[in-house]
């Protein structure tokens, strides 16, 4: 069986799944891949993710709950609190999401997918044809030449049993070959994923390194017990894909991008990745003189360094705090990627760069801000151009002015440039 679409999405994660729901929304006819295997796991949300999904009007309804949890973490040998996630199943957020893009009009297949001379081809035998297809895979899709991978690692899930009266909440504790993110849904249940070397040197199944790593922070988890031995193992490496010269199958989400799953924020990360494909989608179905995919692939090249490499980088200085671990291998091989350049490049003045942005949902060459607390660049300020505002203000146009010439948000402009001065 042979299908026809605009678009084919392999793979129905957060990333796959928004990439899907935002074409159909576009009146694409798309075709979204995925097998609906994701085994029983509890997974985090960041705010940020939270309020873009209210936003779109994708926030799951009472039927996929989300229970908000303080984030604490033992780190570096102090104790860090102040943060909050939201925890959701993350099977259920997945079927929701297909759900989405399937009553914005694509077409969902149960199935498995792999990349075939325009388009896909299924497990089943079938195939779809398709000028363009979206690699929502994950990480086991980054294998094309050029991949960086960091530690080969795996993170271990499992159920725990404990205490009906501990409270809501996440807590991150170090271990000296590994961590644990430990979220706790409220009376008694909650999931532990244990992160560590996907090699081990005593060959232990993944439920005796699992309860291996529990036994080391019991002080921290009183009470919790695995529910079973049903252990839920999956890759977990630091992943950066290149820019693919075909432009005709384009890595999205972890497939594109994995960092480690510490930061709390890889879904959101996996998001953002699918509201840039977009921009790239549509750049590429109205180009007629081949200056859409220079554009393209400029913008996919800027989003390598200024977000993927960023994220990679913090990742990288969060693990060097934990200074007291820093000489262990687990520590040390991970310190270590992606590279050893800042998180943030240091911007010594405020200027402008032209560089390739997203504007009404299409990609095109814009003058952007470069300052030392954004030094990825900031094309506007409420929606009006920063650059402009900039150059009006070196002129000695205050805020009364600015707003008389620009509308009343330039006012704040002043405001904010004084914080870009300073680096974040």
């Amino acid at each position: 069986m042979t299908m026809q679409a605009d678009l084919v999405v392999m793979g129905g994660g957060p990333a796959g799944t928004i990439s899907a729901w935002l074409a159909a929304q576009d009146g694409r006819r798309v075709i979204l891949i995925d097998p609906d295997r994701a085994p029983s796991r509890i997974e985090g949300l960041s705010p940020r993710l939270q309020n873009w999904l209210h936003r779109a009007g994708l926030l799951p309804h009472a039927s996929v709950p989300l229970v908000r949890v303080p984030r604490r973490s033992l780190w570096a040998g102090t104790a860090y609190e102040g943060n909050h996630e939201l925890l959701v199943s993350r099977p259920d957020l997945d079927r929701h999401l297909r759900d989405c893009a399937r009553e914005a009009g694509a077409t969902v297949v149960l199935d498995t997918a792999t990349p075939a001379p325009g388009g896909a081809r299924m497990g089943s035998g079938g195939c779809v044809e398709a000028p363009l297809v979206l690699d929502a895979r994950g990480r086991r899709a980054a294998g094309r030449d050029g991949t960086r991978r960091g530690p080969p690692t795996v993170a271990m899930g499992v159920w725990l049993d404990g205490p009906a009266e501990t409270p809501p909440q996440t807590l991150i504790v170090p271990l000296d070959d590994g961590w644990v993110w430990f979220a706790c849904m409220g009376s008694g249940r909650a999931w532990a994923q244990v992160t560590l070397n996907a090699a081990d040197p005593d060959k232990a199944p993944p439920p005796k390194r699992v309860a291996r790593a529990l036994a080391d922070c019991t002080e921290q988890l009183p009470g919790f017990r695995p529910s079973g031995d049903a252990t839920v193992a999956r890759e977990c490496s630091p992943v950066l894909s290149p820019v693919p010269d075909d432009l005709s199958v384009l890595p999205v989400g972890d497939a594109a991008a994995a960092m480690d799953p510490l930061s709390g924020h890889g879904m959101f990360w996996a998001v953002s990745s699918a509201i840039a494909a977009a921009a790239v989608r549509r750049t590429l179905t109205a180009d007629t003189d081949g200056s859409g995919r220079s554009l393209a692939g400029r913008f996919l090249g800027q989003r390598t360094e200024d977000v993927f490499l960023r994220q990679a980088r913090i990742g990288r200085d969060f693990i060097r705090a934990e200074t007291a671990r820093a000489s262990l291998p687990f520590w040390k091989a991970r310190a270590a990627f992606p590279d050893d350049e800042p998180a943030h490049p240091t911007v010594p003045a405020i200027t402008t760069r032209r560089q390739v942005v997203v504007k009404d949902g299409r990609l095109t060459e814009l003058e952007v801000l470069i300052s030392p607390r954004s030094p990825g660049g900031v094309g506007w300020f409420h929606d009006l151009p920063a650059a402009d505002l900039w150059r009006a203000h070196a002129k000695g146009e205050d805020a009364v002015r600015l707003a008389q010439r620009f509308g009343p948000a330039a006012a704040r402009f002043p405001t904010w440039l004084a914080e870009e001065a300073t680096p974040g």
